[in-house]
């Protein structure tokens, strides 16, 4: 997936009603994909379809108080015994202003259209199929989040609840933003006596994000944020074994452009550029007896981007350029400078680990893995106002490659009683932080300004999972999860960690009916870096200061479901289902919510869905 990640607010531009399954790639099989996931892989694969001749589908009808809106996701797959296959796959989605506990969270409605068609042609020994996927989303933001001058930025967090709630709406005025994702995809497999099996798959991305802001005059309609990133990614892999060993080797190449529209008048936040990649990798694993398996892998990418970016020129000499990187200065003008950089990354990734099982149900897994991340776009020449995030965010032209030595240790139990414990420990170099620094005011109003720095990292933390089958039809879960991260200079906490939370649940499940209750446990994060700054207060003439640091309370939700399946008209199924989540319509706020500053999270939420599997 290649879209503007430019933040952990932009979600994935994915449909997940066209995927069939999910799965969390860690370890050495994550390096066939890249060798920058430090955290791991998620892969999202669609149905696999069967050679028999048959029609077949699903079609799920959703409907949510919270946003007084709802979906429907529809499949329609038709398949041949002789290999032929093709699928369609839509999905339409629509809500209102979402509400918290206490009042309507303004501009936050959204409007979903998702379409994806595949064909296909399996003969077991080879095969061919192509893609097509449109993803279209309409987001607004919370209007709250953007403001006007000092006072209103200083009474906004000091404030119990919005500055600015308006009546329930469907409508999604500005600060919105409107973005496009296409995908045309070609794969295909051949098996290879002897050898094993290839496979070679070519995709086109194109992905457009429009961002708007509250703006007046002749340019309220026009985007503030303009930009088309395409992508051609190509990539072969061979998998086989070879005398007990299981292998896996492979390539890939992307070429990107980003084209940031420079008719929006406002400063473009992400520049021009083009950018390749270049990737080869290396997996083997091999069982030794009947309870040990060894696995290693390696992978080397290469990174080049290729920018034009503008300058403001009191920024370029704050930050010391015109003396470290005079040599890439194209022009100047005025108060402009026309830079031109060309980044190169070159970067490797590795992984050692075994895992032994000891009996039926005891099993231990040791991992040693390094990974390197080339820095991105944003980070590197982030200069102006983000608006999904309402803050201006500053890049810094000098970063390197995050480089992580990450050890995980997994413990697992299976059987009635099964759990798995998972401790982890990951030191990274150049570790890329984001943190508030002033404010800043605009014509657009008064932002925060957020800047990108590195760090020596550690982090580390334990995962533990539990379930437990008490009786029969009855089961119980629980997950643990804490994490801790420190700057190595100075022991100074890392922003933006997730603070220690649980989960318990209890599920009564038959053949017809399923029941559950759910309860989530977040603690007060009591860790984290003093990021308060002051504003002046043109009113008042004098200062006060913002805090930003503090983070939210500890909160617990309650949440409910039930849901019955019956046959329905020959072999079709039926499942309705109810599910309420925030049973008690507490108030709370996420420490990692960047608009926890503004508003409460979201209330009491009864969602009605039914299913038909025909």
């Amino acid at each position: 997936m290649q879209d503007q990640e430019w933040g952990v607010e932009h979600a994935p531009n994915l449909d997940i009603n066209s995927s069939n399954r999910i799965t969390v790639l860690k370890g050495a099989s994550a390096l066939q994909f890249t060798g920058d996931a430090i955290g791991g892989i998620i892969v999202a694969e669609p149905e696999r379809i069967a050679l028999k001749d048959t029609l077949y589908g699903r079609s799920v009808f959703t409907f949510g108080s919270n946003g007084r809106g709802g979906s429907n996701s529809t499949t329609l797959i038709k398949s041949y015994e002789n290999g032929w296959s093709a699928q369609l796959q839509g999905t339409l989605k629509r809500f209102g202003d979402y509400e918290a506990p206490d009042y309507i969270l303004s501009n936050t409605g959204n409007f979903e259209r998702n379409l994806m068609f595949r064909l296909g042609l399996n003969k077991l020994n080879w095969g061919l199929e192509g893609q097509y996927s449109l993803f279209k989303n309409d987001v607004g933001i919370l209007r709250a989040s953007h403001l006007g001058g000092a006072e209103d930025l200083v009474r906004a967090i000091n404030s119990p609840t919005p500055l600015i709630i308006q009546d329930f709406t469907y409508t999604i005025d500005r600060p919105k933003q409107e973005v496009q994702h296409q995908l045309i995809k070609i794969s295909g497999f051949k098996r290879i006596e002897n050898l094993g099996k290839l496979t070679a798959q070519y995709d086109f991305q194109l992905n457009n994000r429009f961002e708007f802001d509250v703006r007046r005059g002749d340019d309220a309609e026009k985007a503030s944020v303009d930009l088309e990133l395409s992508t051609h990614n190509f990539g072969v892999n061979l998998e086989g074994d070879f005398n007990g060993y299981n292998y896996k080797v492979g390539g890939s190449f992307n070429y990107q452009e980003n084209f940031a529209n420079p008719e929006t008048g406002v400063r473009r936040l992400i520049p021009d550029y083009e950018q390749y990649k270049t990737g080869l990798y290396a997996v083997v694993d091999k069982e030794i007896g009947s309870n040990w398996i060894v696995e290693g892998g390696l992978r080397y990418d290469y990174t080049k981007m290729d920018a034009f970016k503008f300058y403001r020129t009191s920024f370029w000499e704050s930050r010391n350029y015109d003396q470290l990187y005079p040599e890439i200065v194209v022009e100047e003008s005025g108060n402009q400078v026309l830079t031109n950089p060309i980044l190169n990354f070159n970067n490797m990734a590795a992984t050692l680990g075994t895992s032994v099982s000891v009996g039926d149900q005891l099993w231990l897994f040791v991992n040693f893995s390094l990974a390197a991340r080339a820095p991105n776009a944003s980070e590197l020449f982030s200069e102006g106002l983000h608006h999904s995030a309402s803050r201006i965010e500053l890049g810094d032209l000098g970063f390197q490659s995050e480089k992580s030595k990450k050890v995980v240790l997994a413990f697992q139990k299976k059987g009635a009683l099964s759990f798995a414990l998972q401790p982890f420990y990951n030191r990274v170099d150049n570790f890329v932080v984001i943190e508030p620094t002033g404010v800043q005011q605009t014509i657009r109003g008064n932002f925060q300004v957020w800047e990108y720095r590195q760090v020596l990292a550690e982090l580390y933390g334990i995962d533990f999972d539990l379930n437990y089958q008490f009786w029969d039809h009855f089961n119980f879960k629980h997950q643990f999860s804490i994490t801790k991260g420190y700057e190595r200079s100075n022991g100074q906490p890392l922003i933006n960690l997730p603070a220690a939370s649980f989960n318990n649940a209890i599920t009564y499940q038959n053949d017809r009916w399923t029941l559950g209750i759910n309860n989530d446990y977040f603690f007060k994060q009591n860790e984290f870096p003093d990021t308060n700054f002051e504003v002046f207060l043109p009113d008042s003439g004098a200062f006060e200061t913002v805090d930003v640091s503090s983070t939210p309370d500890a909160y617990t939700l309650w949440h409910c479901n039930a849901s019955y399946s019956l046959s329905f008209i020959g072999k079709s199924e039926l499942t309705v289902g109810a599910q309420i989540n925030n049973v008690f319509n507490t108030s709370y706020r996420s420490y990692l919510n960047r608009l926890r500053y503004y508003a409460d999270d979201l209330g009491t939420n009864i969602i009605l869905q039914t299913k038909i599997n025909f």
